[in-house]
Protein backbone atom coordinates (compact mmCIF):
# COMPACT_ATOMS: atom_id res chain seq x y z
CA UNK A 1 0.00 0.00 0.00
CA UNK A 2 2.66 2.55 1.20
CA UNK A 3 4.56 2.02 -2.54
CA UNK A 4 1.07 1.98 -4.50
CA UNK A 5 0.59 6.06 -2.71
CA UNK A 6 4.22 6.67 -3.36
CA UNK A 7 3.49 5.73 -6.78
CA UNK A 8 0.16 7.84 -6.75
CA UNK A 9 1.93 10.79 -5.34
CA UNK A 10 4.70 10.22 -8.23
CA UNK A 11 2.52 10.63 -11.10
CA UNK A 12 0.17 13.13 -10.07
CA UNK A 13 3.46 15.59 -9.38
CA UNK A 14 4.78 14.62 -13.57
CA UNK A 15 1.74 15.48 -14.66
CA UNK A 16 1.36 18.81 -12.85
CA UNK A 17 4.92 19.89 -14.25
CA UNK A 18 3.56 18.49 -17.78
CA UNK A 19 0.37 20.50 -17.66
CA UNK A 20 2.08 23.53 -16.39
CA UNK A 21 4.50 23.81 -19.10
CA UNK A 22 1.92 23.08 -22.24
CA UNK A 23 0.06 25.83 -23.90
CA UNK A 24 -3.35 26.59 -23.26
CA UNK A 25 -6.06 26.48 -25.44
CA UNK A 26 -10.28 28.40 -25.08
CA UNK A 27 -11.72 27.01 -27.89
CA UNK A 28 -8.84 25.43 -29.46
CA UNK A 29 -7.21 21.64 -29.66
CA UNK A 30 -3.52 22.89 -30.55
CA UNK A 31 -2.82 26.47 -28.69
CA UNK A 32 -0.14 27.67 -30.41
CA UNK A 33 1.08 30.22 -27.47
CA UNK A 34 0.94 29.69 -24.18
CA UNK A 35 -2.34 31.32 -24.66
CA UNK A 36 -4.57 31.04 -27.70
CA UNK A 37 -8.11 32.00 -27.99
CA UNK A 38 -10.24 31.13 -30.84
CA UNK A 39 -12.73 33.44 -30.36
CA UNK A 40 -13.60 36.78 -29.31
CA UNK A 41 -12.19 38.56 -26.54
CA UNK A 42 -14.21 41.32 -24.04
CA UNK A 43 -12.55 43.28 -21.40
CA UNK A 44 -14.18 46.66 -19.39
CA UNK A 45 -15.27 49.28 -21.36
CA UNK A 46 -15.78 52.75 -19.19
CA UNK A 47 -16.75 56.49 -19.30
CA UNK A 48 -15.98 58.67 -16.80
CA UNK A 49 -16.82 62.19 -16.66
CA UNK A 50 -14.87 64.06 -13.93
CA UNK A 51 -11.31 63.20 -12.26
CA UNK A 52 -10.37 59.28 -11.58
CA UNK A 53 -7.70 57.07 -10.72
CA UNK A 54 -7.44 53.69 -12.55
CA UNK A 55 -8.21 50.21 -10.68
CA UNK A 56 -7.25 46.71 -11.05
CA UNK A 57 -10.98 46.12 -13.05
CA UNK A 58 -10.41 48.67 -15.49
CA UNK A 59 -8.55 48.49 -19.40
CA UNK A 60 -10.40 50.96 -21.64
CA UNK A 61 -11.38 54.26 -20.41
CA UNK A 62 -13.44 56.89 -22.59
CA UNK A 63 -13.39 60.31 -20.69
CA UNK A 64 -16.30 62.58 -21.67
CA UNK A 65 -16.47 65.40 -19.30
CA UNK A 66 -17.61 69.01 -19.57
CA UNK A 67 -14.30 70.55 -18.44
CA UNK A 68 -10.30 69.43 -18.56
CA UNK A 69 -9.80 66.55 -16.85
CA UNK A 70 -7.28 64.69 -15.21
CA UNK A 71 -6.84 60.28 -14.89
CA UNK A 72 -4.49 59.08 -12.50
CA UNK A 73 -2.71 55.64 -12.64
CA UNK A 74 -2.57 53.67 -10.03
CA UNK A 75 0.24 53.35 -7.50
CA UNK A 76 2.94 50.73 -8.28
CA UNK A 77 3.12 47.68 -5.98
CA UNK A 78 5.95 45.91 -4.75
CA UNK A 79 6.71 42.17 -4.42
CA UNK A 80 3.09 39.83 -5.09
CA UNK A 81 0.44 41.56 -6.55
CA UNK A 82 2.63 43.64 -9.21
CA UNK A 83 0.82 44.01 -11.62
CA UNK A 84 3.84 44.23 -14.63
CA UNK A 85 2.17 44.29 -18.20
CA UNK A 86 -0.90 45.51 -17.17
CA UNK A 87 -2.81 47.55 -20.46
CA UNK A 88 -4.72 50.83 -20.12
CA UNK A 89 -6.58 52.42 -22.94
CA UNK A 90 -7.77 55.86 -22.70
CA UNK A 91 -9.61 58.28 -25.30
CA UNK A 92 -10.55 61.35 -24.83
CA UNK A 93 -14.18 61.77 -26.47
CA UNK A 94 -14.87 65.50 -24.40
CA UNK A 95 -13.96 68.71 -26.19
CA UNK A 96 -11.95 69.28 -23.47
CA UNK A 97 -7.82 68.64 -22.53
CA UNK A 98 -7.39 64.93 -20.88
CA UNK A 99 -3.94 65.05 -18.45
CA UNK A 100 -2.58 61.36 -17.71
CA UNK A 101 -0.58 61.52 -14.25
CA UNK A 102 0.95 58.73 -12.79
CA UNK A 103 0.63 58.31 -8.90
CA UNK A 104 2.99 60.13 -6.46
CA UNK A 105 6.75 60.60 -7.68
CA UNK A 106 6.27 58.04 -10.75
CA UNK A 107 7.14 58.84 -13.59
CA UNK A 108 5.83 57.82 -17.53
CA UNK A 109 8.54 56.63 -19.98
CA UNK A 110 7.91 58.75 -22.87
CA UNK A 111 10.94 59.99 -24.93
CA UNK A 112 12.45 61.17 -21.83
CA UNK A 113 10.70 60.39 -18.21
CA UNK A 114 7.82 62.70 -17.97
CA UNK A 115 5.26 63.45 -15.50
CA UNK A 116 1.86 63.42 -17.28
CA UNK A 117 0.88 62.90 -20.29
CA UNK A 118 -1.82 65.81 -22.92
CA UNK A 119 -3.98 63.98 -24.38
CA UNK A 120 -6.11 66.43 -26.53
CA UNK A 121 -9.59 65.53 -27.60
CA UNK A 122 -10.18 63.11 -30.38
CA UNK A 123 -6.67 61.53 -29.25
CA UNK A 124 -6.16 57.63 -27.83
CA UNK A 125 -3.22 56.50 -25.44
CA UNK A 126 -1.77 53.31 -24.55
CA UNK A 127 0.10 52.65 -21.15
CA UNK A 128 0.89 50.09 -20.65
CA UNK A 129 3.08 49.06 -16.81
CA UNK A 130 6.89 48.32 -16.49
CA UNK A 131 6.91 46.73 -12.92
CA UNK A 132 9.86 48.81 -11.75
CA UNK A 133 9.48 50.33 -8.71
CA UNK A 134 11.62 53.12 -9.20
CA UNK A 135 11.78 55.80 -11.76
CA UNK A 136 9.34 55.62 -14.99
CA UNK A 137 6.82 52.48 -13.99
CA UNK A 138 4.80 53.23 -16.99
CA UNK A 139 5.67 53.34 -20.13
CA UNK A 140 3.57 55.25 -23.55
CA UNK A 141 2.79 52.72 -26.12
CA UNK A 142 0.65 55.30 -28.02
CA UNK A 143 -0.22 58.38 -28.88
CA UNK A 144 -2.40 58.85 -31.61
CA UNK A 145 -5.42 60.62 -33.31
CA UNK A 146 -8.05 58.46 -34.17
CA UNK A 147 -11.12 60.45 -34.75
CA UNK A 148 -11.87 59.88 -38.31
CA UNK A 149 -14.37 63.05 -39.08
CA UNK A 150 -12.79 65.87 -38.84
CA UNK A 151 -13.48 69.60 -39.79
CA UNK A 152 -10.51 72.53 -40.80
CA UNK A 153 -11.34 75.05 -38.95
CA UNK A 154 -9.55 78.62 -40.49
CA UNK A 155 -8.33 80.94 -37.18
CA UNK A 156 -6.30 83.32 -39.46
CA UNK A 157 -6.56 84.36 -43.02
CA UNK A 158 -4.85 86.99 -44.00
CA UNK A 159 -3.42 87.77 -47.94
CA UNK A 160 -2.75 90.60 -49.04
CA UNK A 161 -1.44 91.41 -52.69
CA UNK A 162 -0.32 95.18 -53.32
CA UNK A 163 -1.19 96.50 -56.73
CA UNK A 164 1.43 97.82 -58.88
CA UNK A 165 2.71 100.92 -58.47
CA UNK A 166 1.95 100.96 -54.86
CA UNK A 167 4.05 99.26 -52.98
CA UNK A 168 5.38 102.03 -51.51
CA UNK A 169 1.94 103.05 -49.31
CA UNK A 170 2.96 99.53 -47.46
CA UNK A 171 6.75 100.71 -46.77
CA UNK A 172 8.00 100.38 -43.30
CA UNK A 173 11.82 100.39 -42.28
CA UNK A 174 14.35 97.27 -41.28
CA UNK A 175 17.38 97.29 -39.50
CA UNK A 176 20.09 95.00 -36.90
CA UNK A 177 18.85 96.72 -33.72
CA UNK A 178 15.12 94.99 -33.29
CA UNK A 179 12.72 93.44 -35.09
CA UNK A 180 9.97 95.15 -37.01
CA UNK A 181 6.37 93.66 -37.21
CA UNK A 182 5.50 93.35 -41.19
CA UNK A 183 2.32 95.99 -41.83
CA UNK A 184 -0.56 93.87 -41.68
CA UNK A 185 0.24 90.52 -40.38
CA UNK A 186 -0.96 91.43 -36.88
CA UNK A 187 -4.16 89.18 -36.21
CA UNK A 188 -6.28 88.15 -33.20
CA UNK A 189 -7.99 84.86 -32.86
CA UNK A 190 -9.77 82.40 -30.49
CA UNK A 191 -9.23 78.43 -30.16
CA UNK A 192 -11.89 77.20 -28.37
CA UNK A 193 -10.08 74.37 -27.12
CA UNK A 194 -6.20 73.53 -26.60
CA UNK A 195 -4.97 72.27 -29.83
CA UNK A 196 -1.96 71.45 -32.59
CA UNK A 197 -2.45 74.58 -34.63
CA UNK A 198 -1.06 74.51 -38.56
CA UNK A 199 0.92 77.96 -39.53
CA UNK A 200 1.92 78.95 -42.28
CA UNK A 201 3.33 82.36 -43.87
CA UNK A 202 4.26 83.44 -47.40
CA UNK A 203 5.68 87.04 -47.97
CA UNK A 204 7.86 88.60 -50.51
CA UNK A 205 9.27 92.40 -50.13
CA UNK A 206 10.47 94.64 -52.30
CA UNK A 207 13.49 97.40 -51.04
CA UNK A 208 12.47 100.76 -52.03
CA UNK A 209 15.60 102.16 -52.07
CA UNK A 210 19.27 100.85 -53.15
CA UNK A 211 21.57 100.19 -50.46
CA UNK A 212 25.38 100.46 -52.07
CA UNK A 213 26.50 97.53 -50.51
CA UNK A 214 27.25 93.88 -50.42
CA UNK A 215 23.40 92.34 -49.93
CA UNK A 216 22.87 91.90 -46.43
CA UNK A 217 20.73 88.85 -44.76
CA UNK A 218 17.64 89.23 -43.15
CA UNK A 219 15.84 86.48 -40.42
CA UNK A 220 11.55 86.37 -40.77
CA UNK A 221 10.11 85.03 -37.85
CA UNK A 222 5.95 84.10 -36.82
CA UNK A 223 5.15 85.47 -33.36
CA UNK A 224 2.24 84.07 -31.02
CA UNK A 225 1.43 86.54 -28.11
CA UNK A 226 4.39 88.42 -28.68
CA UNK A 227 6.84 85.14 -28.02
CA UNK A 228 9.03 83.51 -31.17
CA UNK A 229 7.35 80.53 -32.30
CA UNK A 230 10.56 79.11 -33.87
CA UNK A 231 9.36 79.12 -37.07
CA UNK A 232 11.57 81.37 -39.07
CA UNK A 233 13.92 81.93 -42.34
CA UNK A 234 17.16 83.58 -42.98
CA UNK A 235 18.23 85.17 -46.39
CA UNK A 236 20.15 86.94 -48.62
CA UNK A 237 18.86 89.69 -50.51
CA UNK A 238 19.78 88.48 -53.94
CA UNK A 239 20.85 92.41 -54.41
CA UNK A 240 20.75 95.76 -53.33
CA UNK A 241 17.72 96.96 -54.35
CA UNK A 242 15.86 93.73 -54.77
CA UNK A 243 13.49 91.72 -53.19
CA UNK A 244 13.33 89.18 -50.46
CA UNK A 245 10.67 86.13 -50.56
CA UNK A 246 9.86 83.71 -47.11
CA UNK A 247 7.95 80.74 -47.13
CA UNK A 248 7.66 78.77 -43.97
CA UNK A 249 4.92 76.58 -42.11
CA UNK A 250 4.81 74.61 -39.26
CA UNK A 251 2.53 73.21 -36.44
CA UNK A 252 2.54 74.72 -32.82
CA UNK A 253 0.20 73.46 -29.93
CA UNK A 254 -1.94 76.27 -28.36
CA UNK A 255 -3.93 76.38 -25.31
CA UNK A 256 -7.64 77.66 -25.28
CA UNK A 257 -8.23 81.46 -25.47
CA UNK A 258 -7.16 84.38 -27.47
CA UNK A 259 -4.15 84.75 -29.05
CA UNK A 260 -2.19 87.17 -31.31
CA UNK A 261 0.20 86.20 -34.35
CA UNK A 262 2.17 88.78 -36.17
CA UNK A 263 5.51 88.20 -38.28
CA UNK A 264 8.72 89.84 -37.46
CA UNK A 265 11.45 90.87 -39.80
CA UNK A 266 15.41 91.92 -38.49
CA UNK A 267 18.67 92.42 -40.69
CA UNK A 268 20.28 89.16 -39.57
CA UNK A 269 23.96 90.40 -40.50
CA UNK A 270 24.93 93.85 -41.48
CA UNK A 271 27.32 92.42 -44.59
CA UNK A 272 28.99 95.89 -44.69
CA UNK A 273 25.56 97.69 -44.32
CA UNK A 274 26.16 100.22 -41.57
CA UNK A 275 24.10 98.93 -38.56
CA UNK A 276 23.02 102.32 -38.36
CA UNK A 277 21.25 102.28 -41.77
CA UNK A 278 17.63 101.66 -42.06
CA UNK A 279 16.67 100.03 -45.33
CA UNK A 280 13.00 100.96 -46.57
CA UNK A 281 10.97 97.74 -47.53
CA UNK A 282 7.53 97.56 -49.28
CA UNK A 283 4.89 94.61 -48.87
CA UNK A 284 4.51 92.66 -52.53
CA UNK A 285 2.32 89.69 -51.34
CA UNK A 286 1.46 88.04 -47.79
CA UNK A 287 -0.60 85.55 -46.99
CA UNK A 288 -0.22 84.17 -43.43
CA UNK A 289 -3.04 81.34 -42.44
CA UNK A 290 -3.48 79.39 -39.04
CA UNK A 291 -5.85 76.28 -38.86
CA UNK A 292 -6.98 73.74 -36.73
CA UNK A 293 -8.43 70.37 -37.10
CA UNK A 294 -11.88 69.47 -35.02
Amino acid sequence: MKQFFSFLFFSLLLCSNTMMSQNTGINTKNPGSILTVNGSFAADYKIVTQNTTLGISDYYVAYNGNSSGEITLPALINGSGNYKGRIYGIKNTSNSQLTIVPSGTEKIDGLTDISSVIVPPGYYVELISKGTTTGSTWELSMLAYVTIASTMNQLVNISVATPQGAIAASAFSVNNSAYTIIPGSSSSFTLPVARPVFLNLTLGLDELAATSTTPPYFRCELYIDGTPTGLFQIVQQIGTGYQLQFNMSGVRSLSAGTHTIDTRITRWHNNGVSSSTNQSFGILSLVVDAVYMD
